[in-house]
Formats: structure tokens, sequence, C-alpha cells
């Protein structure tokens, strides 16, 4: 029993530090100090539990804990907080648990061992600190990547989104990802908590023990070191764009949750545009694109085309765009009509986008990107597609068909101006009384800029990202609406993890958000400009463009986590050998077997009788 509340009370703790680490109404961009002492207490528990229920119960409570301290805003997602905190919390504790049970399998292999060797100079493979700290190191990698993966992937409450404020680690995301800044702060609890342990114990082997944890913090130390060398090189480098495009960011600051707010949410954006209008007229300057948040319109595309010539009845969206004569993205939705076969006779299902809509300066709708990552159990539901389950839903639980993910990645080119840092390309029919610039700037194509427009929390994703990028993608425009949680701490949490895809991709990110966190990052992961949280504002800002250039993570995407996981599948194949082989470690097949041969020499027995 004692044992069982010390486990309680290690994992939770571990949870409410991590949890005070990560962005929250107190540290608002986070305090990442707290990472470096989070994670000893379950390091410290876990070499005292000695069967796979109490390692399932550890990890289980320090990941439930973790995620309702961290993510309590689910909560306000109002009809939803059921699925959105409710399910999530209980899967994110089902997965943490599980990957409980892979940290424990080594040492309920060895847990005879211990015993065998208490007396002895030497210690079993799954025994030494070395081992102990990469094992743990990387299945905490693993986990993190196993709840920030696949339609129920959930990349907040993660070590990486709690390192805001150290920079200069950050910058290891362009190699690694976020994953070797968790694998680098779980490895340095490890090794803390080793040095702690070294109080307690056999002192027999405690030499043995001391010098490999020493030598284990020196492999630390440097991979520290090298890492700080990186970041510094890579925060304070200079890059010079070769385009820019002079962007307008609106901030509406509307009520997601009140009805029939499109006309509110139009005008008050067409407000805020005019007024950067204006600024920029004054100061002789025109503006490449303008960008308001996800969801701003409400009626479907591309019907919705028409509706928006006179609507809203003060001042109708396309008459206005016409007027300001700039490019627009507006987050709406669009419908498309799918042929299905429903019962063996032909049928059309409708189906609905989360979408960024494109307009030209024109007023023309030009097309849209629909978003392909949806909110598992709010957007999107599993098996929602099926008649009789999505009859039950609607009727019973109240629950529409809700989005359709998007099956496509799309790009917007929109013209920009290019800097005296770009290199043209060869000219042909060269006019020697005019120079090579002025014959490319009197060329009747535009120069563009390739941008994206990831939606919502779309930008926390790799998978969606990094092809992306891959195809050509110069600037990250991420268009979102965090508004309904009401709480700050849910909009610095978006906005940290979509300010890795900065770094990863050494690419400018956009982020133009309903109330905030709206702001411009440039490919260090610097905030260059912002907007204040949960109030109507705007922001003109010369958005640079760079070189599009392959980094390290962007070639190999997630090349650590699969190392991890080679690992992994090692370290169990090896302890799965030593349940089967040594006769010493009671494997659940040589119970059976012996419980088998115990009950026929009993029968064997009563038979000579």
């Amino acid at each position: 029993m004692e044992l069982i509340l010390q486990v309680i009370f290690s994992s939770v703790f571990s949870g409410f530090m991590l949890s005070a680490a990560i962005p929250n109404e107190f540290y608002l961009f986070g305090c990442p100090v707290f990472t470096l002492i989070s994670f000893i207490p379950l390091y410290l528990i876990f070499n005292k539990i000695k069967d796979f229920k109490l390692a399932f119960l550890a990890f289980f409570l320090q990941t439930l804990t973790t995620h309702l301290v961290s993510s309590f805003w689910l909560a306000y997602f109002k009809d939803f907080a059921i699925f959105t905190l409710g399910a999530s919390t209980l899967g994110t504790a089902c997965i943490g648990g599980a990957f409980g049970l892979y940290f424990f399998l080594p040492y309920y292999s060895s847990s005879s061992q211990n015993k065998l060797n208490e007396n002895a100079l030497k210690l079993p493979v799954f025994q030494t600190p070395i081992f102990r700290i990469f094992y743990f190191s990387v299945i905490y990698t693993l986990y993190e990547w196993a709840k920030s993966s696949g339609f129920l992937g959930y990349p907040w409450g993660t070590v990486s989104s709690a390192m805001y404020k150290w920079p200069l680690l950050m910058q290891t995301a362009s190699i690694t990802g976020t994953y070797g800044i968790t694998f680098i702060i779980i490895m340095f609890n490890a090794v803390a908590a080793e040095f702690i342990m070294l109080y307690y114990g056999n002192y027999s082997l405690q030499k043995i023990r001391y010098n490999q944890t020493v030598q284990t913090a020196k492999l630390l130390g440097m991979l520290f070191v090298l890492m700080m060398v990186h970041g510094f090189t890579q925060y304070d480098k200079v890059r010079k764009p070769i385009k820019e495009i002079t962007a307008i960011l609106v901030q509406q600051n509307s009520n997601p949750w009140e009805e029939d707010t499109d006309e509110k949410s139009i005008l008050i954006s067409q407000k805020l545009t005019r007024e950067k209008i204006t600024e920029l007229e004054m100061q002789d300057r025109t503006a490449d694109l303008v960008i308001w948040s996800e969801g701003c319109l409400q009626r479907h595309f591309p019907t919705g085309e028409n509706f928006y010539e006179w609507y809203p009845s003060e001042k109708p969206l396309k008459e206005f765009i016409r007027e300001i004569q700039v490019p627009c993205i507006f987050g709406g939705s669009v419908i498309r009509n799918r042929k299905i076969i429903q019962d063996g006779k032909k049928a059309i299902r409708r189906e609905f986008f989360n979408s960024a809509l494109l307009f030209d300066s024109s007023g023309n709708y030009r097309g849209y990107y629909a978003k392909n990552h949806l909110v598992p159990f709010a957007e999107a539901l599993p098996f929602m597609e099926v008649p009789a389950i999505h009859s039950f839903m609607e009727k019973v639980v109240g629950i529409s068909a809700g989005w359709t993910p998007g099956d496509q990645y799309v790009y917007f080119d929109v013209p920009c101006r290019i800097t005296e840092n770009y290199i043209l390309p060869a000219v042909k029919n060269i006019d020697l009384n005019k120079t090579y610039t002025q014959q490319k700037l009197e060329e009747k194509t535009p120069y563009t800029v390739r941008l994206a427009t990831p939606i919502c929390f779309d930008d926390a994703f790799t998978d969606i990202m990094r092809p992306l990028f891959l195809n050509g993608c110069e600037l990250f425009v991420n268009i979102t609406d965090d508004s309904w949680s009401l709480k700050k701490s849910s909009e610095i949490q978006h906005f940290v993890i979509a300010s890795y895809r900065a770094i990863e991709y050494r690419t400018t990110l956009v982020r133009s958000a309903n109330a905030g966190y709206s702001v411009v990052v440039d490919p260090a992961g610097k905030v260059i400009a912002d907007q204040p949280l949960f109030e109507e504002s705007s922001l003109v800002y010369d958005v640079p463009v760079y070189e599009h250039k392959i980094t390290t993570y962007a070639r190999f995407g997630n090349w650590l986590p699969y190392l991890c996981l080679v690992i992994f599948i090692l370290c169990s194949l090896y302890a799965w050998y030593i349940f089967e082989e040594w006769d010493y470690i009671p494997s659940e097949r040589k119970i059976k077997k012996a419980k088998k041969s115990d009950k026929k020499n009993k029968k064997n027995s009563k038979n000579k009788k």
C-alpha cells in the first residue's frame, strides 16, 4: 500500500511540474526551469516498482495530470467538452500507461538478476545507469511522438512546448524536430535522478554506478554544448530576404459562440483593414495581401460568392475588396458534392470543408485550401460516414456531420516585391542600354511568393507542414480561431508549437488569429511583429521571404523517433530472450509448463498408490 501511495504522489507531482513549465495562466510563455526536475520523481519511483500494474499506473497518472492541468481550457468547448477534454484526457493517459509497460519490460526481465547480483561487483545490462538513462529518454520521446501523431494526435502538453524562453535550445528543431529537445531534457532528469540514487542501494556496486553515471553526464554535457553552439550560430545568424510581401493581419476578436456574427465580424474586419490601408497610403505604399482569421465568413462557397456581392448591406464584401484592390485570404467554408454508392444506388454526399479562401484584387474568388487535420471528436468523429452512426449522433447526441478533412495540398501564388538579394535568372535578348535588373522588372509576369495556408492546428503537425514545405512553400500563413477557449494560455500554447515550424524549415511564419496570438515569426523563431491578445487590432508588416533551402529535418523528417523505435524494439527482443533462456527468470511459458508438470506428477503419484 505504501508503494502505491508513493507511485500516486510521484506521478501526480511530476505531472504538475511539467504543467507548470508549459505556457499557463501564471507563466504565460512557460517556465522551462521546471522541466529540469519534473521527471526526477517519476524516474525514481520506477526503480522501486516491481510489477506491470504499478508501471502502467505511474505513467497513466503522470500523463493524465499533465493533460488535465495544462489543457484545462478544452473544457470551454461547450457541448463538445466531453470529447475535447474528457476523451482526450482518457486517450492520452491510456497511451501514457501503455508506454509505462514498455518502460518496465526490461526491468521485469532483470528482477531476478538483481537478487543474484546484489552482492557481486557487476550489474546486469538492464540495471546499468547508462542503459536506464537512455532507455527512459527513448521511451518518453516515443510517447510524445505517439501522442502527437495520427488522427488522435495532440501535440500540446509536451516537453518541447515548455522551451519557448530557451530559444537557443529550440534551434535544434531544424535538425531533430521537437523530439531532440524532449530527449535531451528527459536525459538530464534521468542523470540527476541517478546521482540521487547513488546515496542509496548496495555500496558494493556504488563505484560502478558512479563511474557510469559520470560518463553519461559527460556525454549529456557534450550534447548540450553542441546544441548551444548550434543555437548561438542559428539564432543570431543574419538572413537576407529575397522577397517581401506587405501583409495586413486582422484580429477582429469576435465571439465564435454567438449566432449570426457574420455581419458584425466582417464589418469589424473591414474597419481594421481600412485603417491600415489608409496608413499605407499616407506613406505612399500599398499592401500585397490582407489576411483575416479562420471562420470569419459563415456562408458556404462557391455559392457564397454571389451572396457576398450584396452582403453585408452596409458594405458588401466583394465591393470592399474591389475598393482596396488587394488580394485577400479569408477563413470560411466550402461545400463539395461527391458521388457515392449507397445501398447499391448512386447518391450524392455533401462534404463540408473548413477552408482558407483566396480572392484576387478584383474581388474574384480564386480557390481554397481545406484543413487537412481536423480536431478529433469536435470537427470530426470516427465512422460518421456510416448512416446509422450519423443518424444516432445527430438525433441523440445532437452533433451534425461535421467537417470533411482536406484531401490535397494547395498553394497560393501572391504578387510580391523582390529585394536586392534576389538572384535573377538568365535574361534573353539583352538590351545593352538597360541594366539587367531593369529588364527583369519590366517583364509582364509579376514576382510572386508561394504561400501555404495551414488552418488552426494544421501547423502543429509535421505530416502536414513538411509536405507543404518540400513541395515549394516559401511562406507559411496560418489562420486560426482559438478564441473559443477564452484563455490566454491556450493561445500561447498554440503559438509556441507553431513557432517550431518556422525553425524546422527556416521559413517565415505568419499567424492571423481571431483573438490572438497574431504574429510574424522569422526562421529563428523570433517574434518580429505581434498583436495583443483578445483585442480588436490590425497589423501591417513587410514580411520577409527567404530562399527556399532544405534543412536536415525537412530532408529526413522524424528520424530521431524512428531511431528510438529501433532501440526500443532491440531492447524488447533482448528482454524476451532473457525471459525465455535464463532459468532463473520466470517466463509465462515456463510457469504454465511447470504447473502442467506438477499436475501430471500428482496424477501419476495417485495412480501408483
